[in-house]
């Protein structure tokens, strides 16, 4: 499907839908052509680094990394449990320790979660200061740029821009899975 819309010059589409291909097989080559295609047509958005693939592994993995902190925690539980009725004393280190796990596992379940992205889908979109027609026009953009979504607000899409940030209007901009 990506090769139909590359071959029809939709490039925001093409874009998307290998994004989505890559996301169900992690297959490199896609990764490949989507830098080809980004470098070919000077978009944004689409630099990838061991950092990047690392957060997607763990993005990916987010339950397995929490379950093993819970197991962790269970098990120093019952080893304080133990020393406690054996030996009858607390043990401050295996205290530490369960209180970071613990802590560690909720990090990971309310606060780790990545940014959404959006690919830009329209030929000439408005990228502007304010979620407002009236607001004043940053840049106009062509299609096809990765963006990092910050927020919503009404019809509007507030993006991280070159190092700023810029509202877009939500039908220029499809939200990736």
């Amino acid at each position: 499907m990506a090769f139909i819309y590359e071959s029809i010059e939709d490039l925001g589409n093409a874009l998307y839908t290998l994004n989505n291909y890559y996301k169900l097989t992690s297959d490199k080559k896609v990764l490949v052509k989507m830098n080809e295609m980004a470098q070919q047509n000077n978009l944004e958005g689409y630099s990838t680094n061991d950092f990047h693939l690392f957060l997607k592994f763990f993005d990916e993995n987010r339950n397995y990394f929490v379950l093993a902190c819970l197991a962790l925690s269970v098990l120093i539980l019952s080893m304080i449990l133990k020393r406690k009725k054996k030996l009858e004393e607390r043990s401050a280190g295996l205290t530490i320790g369960l209180a970071f796990t613990l802590l560690l596992a909720t990090y990971l379940i309310n606060f780790s979660q990545l940014s959404k992205k959006g690919i830009i889908t329209s030929a000439n979109a408005y990228l502007m200061t304010g979620p407002s027609a009236g607001a004043d026009l940053i840049e106009i953009t062509g299609e096809g740029h990765k963006v990092e979504i910050v927020g919503n607000k009404d019809i509007w899409v507030e993006i991280k821009w070159k190092n700023g940030r810029a509202f877009i209007r939500e039908n220029n901009l499809k939200k990736l899975p």
